[in-house]
């Protein structure tokens, strides 16, 4: 086939308590990615169109460019290719768009030159688009639903991913925040190489455990009640005023307001400075911006932040899904 065309869900990583390890599918916004073979040429050409213009020294695509370039190589062929993006207004920053361009030209890759990929394969593959390729928003986009990734399995030592349905009762709202972070994604992980405190891990692995198995089993109640308790990444970030003006102890107050009043679970969206809420969507069937927000939008008001909080579906498929019912992959 000489033209592919791949849709690849965004992204939320992290998820509260999953720093690195969790990640969900979002039904909205989508990435469509057309790939189209140039075999009379070696370069990669790049084409966005987007509503959404992005910030300074952000090419759309290039972690499209970046993944396939070392996946052609890596399979010892030697054509180009045109990798056109379009959306409907997909962000950059805080939804995992430069995951989903790079899961959309593996993908489209893979179908074109039929290279038999599994879904860890195609993580794999993609994360190589990922400053410090990392895998959480690949595999989101990879697989939809709620992805676990395990950096590196002890036997093999190579990362695997499991994904999981999400449970029908699971809402989620995400809060846009107008909060201008600086430094990036990369600068806040350098807030995180300080010392792990031994009781601070212990009680972290209890909660990560527990909320997993929730989860995957169905019990929201008790997912909610452990994944706003975060005791490693969100902490070490607010402290240093890295989601706007306040620090972890306004941010947990916060945090226990919602819970209390509203059984929310809120925690930041990925790196920040955007939030997530989660909620149950037997207790909220018309689902809880309008309850949340004259508490929420306040609080954010009164430290010079503007949130805009929507409601978003969890995608129940990734671009590997999509291959698979299109190109019968």
């Amino acid at each position: 086939m000489n033209q592919i065309e791949i849709h690849a869900p965004s992204s939320s990583a992290n998820v509260g308590l999953g720093y690195d390890i969790w990640c969900l599918g979002l039904e909205q916004p989508q990435l469509k990615i057309v790939y189209t073979r140039l075999p009379n040429q070696t370069e990669i050409e790049l084409e966005a169109k987007s509503p959404l213009r992005p910030p300074p020294g952000r090419i759309l695509g290039y972690a499209g460019k970046k993944a396939l370039e070392q996946f052609l190589k890596e399979h010892n062929i030697n054509e180009g290719a045109h990798l056109y993006y379009e959306d409907t207004g997909y962000p950059v920053g805080g939804l995992g768009r430069s995951g989903a361009e790079a899961v959309g030209a593996i993908m489209a890759a893979a179908v074109t030159y039929e290279i038999k990929l599994n879904r860890n394969d195609v993580v794999v593959a993609s994360a190589r688009g990922e400053p410090g390729e990392h895998k959480d928003n690949v595999a989101a986009s990879t697989n939809g639903r709620l992805s676990i990734i395990v950096p590196s399995t002890p036997y093999t030592g190579r990362p695997s991913v499991d994904f999981y349905e999400v449970p029908e009762d699971l809402g989620l709202a995400i809060g846009f925040s107008s909060y201008q972070k600086t430094g990036g994604t990369e600068e806040g992980r350098n807030v995180l190489k300080s010392q792990v405190d031994v009781n601070e891990f212990v009680e972290q692995m209890g909660m990560v455990s527990a909320a997993t198995a929730a989860i995957v089993t169905g019990n929201i109640s008790r997912f909610l009640e452990l994944a706003w308790g975060d005791k490693f990444h969100q902490p070490r970030r607010a402290h240093v005023r890295f989601y706007g003006n306040f620090d972890d102890n306004d941010f947990r107050g916060l945090q226990r307001k919602l819970y209390e009043e509203f059984c929310i679970a809120w925690d930041v969206s990925g790196a920040g400075p955007n939030m997530q809420a989660k909620y149950s969507r037997e207790q909220y069937p018309q689902g809880i911006v309008e309850t949340i927000s004259p508490v929420v939008l306040p609080w954010f008001e009164s430290k010079g932040i503007q949130l805009r909080l929507e409601e978003i579906v969890i995608a129940k498929e990734g671009a590997y899904d999509y291959a698979q019912e299109n190109y019968n992959y």
